[in-house]
């Protein structure tokens, strides 16, 4: 098809003037021949010349012909087929012939991949973890391999494979849990999307764990509380148990009544921990007959139990400087719940007043050795002799207590160690100090605290970060006056005594005893640390630090044990895990020469021996498990030296394959109903997937955007021949009639 136009290289009123012009010379020209031809005549050769003017007027408008032709062409189209594990799944319900969802795209697609290969520059692509191009003859050997289906993501690249003008065309089950899981809040698709879903949801059956929502942490003695969610496909109007278990013993069980389909529901458990570290639980459904997906019906996870405040009891024989001082101490610290009892009278003392109306309060001696003292982390006897309060049955009491894990610090005094009667008592073999009965209580002295070797590096007596300067910092103590002598120290001394004749006589001591650890400060005046301090306008914060510490200590604070395990890396089955545990000793230097037993307990509880060897640094000792399953597992580890236990620790690590595709099966076909809804495409389920859906897409393609060019050839008039021709031949018939006519 062609067209004439005009595209006048001149502005239209120089033609027009032209025109006028040559029209104005014919009228001049026909009256000059009419005088000497005739009317017929002069109006021939005036029609010749007309003739002539009007061609050069026209070519001065710019004729030309524009010719067009339309091209068809083939459209591109991106064909992605989801070869995510869940396309393994049945594509139908339980009793129908067994076909997984993948091999149904293939039987529906194959048939019809020849006419699009012809019909469309077809670009395939099989996607999962991520978008790969696949050509068509590998379709029939696609296998559902990938670990997840990253489906908005794949969609979006496959949107950049492909020009515009183009289409998608995407068989899945719906199933998306890559980092944009839904299509919700993203911007549409620049591209319409055609989506295929294979898998019915009403034929899904499926019972699973959904999530477990369980704080990473609770502390010791209070409930924690967490949430299951629980979701059933196709199981409606059973009844069935949800088990609570920690490691192999049930906390609690719940019935379940699946009233819906689908159903969901959250169950709140509770748990209340008696226990410190890592607690592992799992909850569990019965796999029911038909299910599509076993392994979801449990859920392992851990929870880090945690001491609140550590409870510290403190018995004073006396409302003295040391008690105010150490109750200062023990106040000021958030982590500390002090209960305190100080000693105003003995039962011996008179007084001329009935009990009830003294307002001094009983000590609870039953309620605090026989009921209560399993709750304290801590009891510190404070210049405190229990002759003349109680019982020495109570002591014992207190043996047992430290020996269950307790702390025990005895501070001196005119009351305490043998002035207080220990070395005849229960307490004699749980103190770190050896009493003979002959020690004594000396005061009017001036003696000064001195560090030993394993006092440099205990935690107990770091003041200060740096080594040298923590030397400093204890040199510039304010002496002591006061002291109580004890035949020797039993545990490792960490403070000795310098000056007025006791050079080497131990000030500080701690030891162990049982599980439970214990401290002996062989004075009354650490007050004085704190008290000199304000007086010299110098911090009084190494007195408090030096309590604190202590405290921390004797409660089994995890930055002050000796046995650590370092944390462990998360892995997936089948990869090593290395696991570091790092031991001190005593006085918290590294333990090259100790015996480290190792054990780790995987998801059944069932223990397993690992063999360690000395890791890099001294100290450090090293060993590789390999995990066979998915779960929580557990690290214990113990540590002795010479024969004697340095201590113990337990940790955990989870271990993952990653995200399971295959956790949560369920098709959802209206994930890519709502894409191919907002990106102007359309859906099918594979039902559906035929020719007829074909001419579909092929229709809804051309009705956004024709296939189709225009070609368009232009050509210029005067540059062709016949027209040029055309005006010679007017000219020389004008010419020959002249002369005819004997005007030339």
């Amino acid at each position: 098809m062609a067209d004439l136009y005009l595209i006048p290289p001149v502005p239209w009123w120089v033609a027009a003037s032209i025109g006028a012009l040559a029209a104005f010379l014919l009228v001049l020209q026909y009256r000059a021949l009419r005088e000497r031809l005739g009317p017929r005549r002069s109006a021939l050769l005036t029609l010749l010349r007309g003739l002539v003017y009007g061609l050069l007027v026209f070519f001065l408008l710019g004729p030309a012909w524009v010719e067009r032709r339309v091209v068809k062409l083939r459209r591109p189209l991106a064909l992605l087929i989801d070869s995510s594990q869940s396309m393994a799944l049945p594509a139908d319900a339980p009793g129908t012939p067994p076909k997984s969802r993948l091999d149904a795209v293939k039987d529906a697609l194959l048939p019809l991949l020849e006419r699009l290969v012809r019909d469309y520059d077809l670009r395939l692509f099989r996607f999962g973890d991520g978008l790969e191009p696949v050509t068509p003859a590998a379709v029939r050997s696609l296998g559902a391999r990938d670990g997840r289906t990253r489906l908005v993501e794949a969609l979006e690249a496959a949107a950049k494979e492909v020009p515009a003008q183009s289409g998608i065309l995407v068989f899945s089950d719906g199933i998306a849990n890559g980092e944009r899981a839904a299509a919700d809040g993203a911007p549409p698709l620049p591209l319409p999307v055609f989506s295929v879903t294979v898998g019915r949801p009403q034929a899904y059956t499926d019972l699973r764990i959904a999530e477990v929502r369980a704080p990473e942490f609770g502390f010791r003695g209070r409930e924690i509380k967490l949430d299951v969610i629980v979701e059933a496909y196709g199981l409606r109007g059973r009844k069935l148990p949800l088990y609570f278990n920690r490691g192999r013993n049930l906390v609690s069980a719940q019935s379940v009544d699946i009233d819906a389909d689908p159903f969901e529901k959250r169950i709140s458990l509770s748990f209340t921990p008696k226990e410190i570290g890592a607690h592992h639980f799992n909850v569990s459904l019965p796999v029911q007959p038909g299910e599509q997906i076993a392994h979801n019906n449990r859920k392992e996870f851990a929870v880090d139990v945690q001491r609140d405040k550590i409870r510290v009891l403190t018995l004073s024989g006396s409302p003295a400087w040391n008690y105010r001082f150490l109750r200062m101490a023990l106040k000021q610290d958030p982590l500390v719940d002090l209960v305190s009892f100080v000693f105003l009278r003995t039962p011996t003392d008179s007084v001329d007043v009935p009990d009830s109306q003294l307002s001094l309060i009983p000590f609870p001696i039953d309620d605090i050795f026989l009921e209560e003292l399993k709750n304290f982390d801590v009891v510190i006897l404070d210049d405190f002799s229990h002759r003349a309060y109680f019982n020495p049955v109570y002591l014992e009491k207190l043996r047992d207590f430290v020996r269950d894990g307790g702390g025990l610090a005895v501070f001196g005094g005119a009351r305490a160690f043998d002035s207080g009667g220990y070395g005849e008592s229960a307490l004699k073999e749980v103190l770190p100090v050896e009493l003979d009965g002959k020690g004594t209580y000396r005061g009017r002295t001036s003696v000064r605290a001195v560090l030993t070797p394993a006092g440099k590096a205990h935690p107990i007596t770091r003041l200060v970060a740096d080594a040298r300067a923590n030397e400093e910092t204890w040199s510039r103590l304010p002496q002591l006056t006061a002291f109580n002598r004890v035949q020797r120290a039993r545990g490792e001394t960490l403070l000795a005594l310098s000056g007025d004749g006791s050079d080497g006589q131990p000030l500080l001591t701690v030891g162990r005893f049982g599980q439970g650890r214990t401290l002996a400060l062989m004075s009354d005046e650490a007050w004085r640390w704190n008290f000199i301090a304000v007086g010299n306008r110098e911090t009084p914060q190494h007195h408090l630090k030096f309590v604190r510490q202590a405290v921390r200590w004797l409660a089994r604070e995890p930055s002050f044990e000796q046995v650590k395990i370092l944390p462990v890396a998360a892995s997936r089955p089948g990869e090593k895990a290395a696991i570091t545990v790092r031991v001190l000793k005593d006085d918290f230097t590294p333990a090259a020469q100790a015996s480290v037993q190792l054990r780790v307990l995987g998801p059944d509880g069932d223990p397993l021996l690992v063999p360690v060897s000395p890791g890099d640094s001294p100290g450090d000792y090293r060993g590789e498990f390999t995990p066979a399953r998915e779960g929580s597992y557990r690290v214990e580890a113990e540590a002795a030296l010479a024969g004697r236990t340095l201590g113990r620790d337990r940790s955990a690590f989870s271990v993952a394959a990653g995200y399971h595709e295959s956790e949560d099966g369920r098709p959802r076909p209206e994930l890519l109903e709502r894409i191919s809804r907002s990106s102007r495409g359309e859906h099918f389920t594979i039902e559906q997937w035929n020719e007829k859906a074909l001419e579909k897409i092929a229709a809804r393609l051309e009705g956004q955007a024709p296939s189709r060019i225009v070609e368009r050839r232009q050509t210029r008039l005067w540059s062709t021949p016949w027209i040029f021709s055309l005006a010679l031949v007017l000219l020389a018939a004008e010419w020959w009639t002249r002369r005819k006519w004997g005007l030339v």
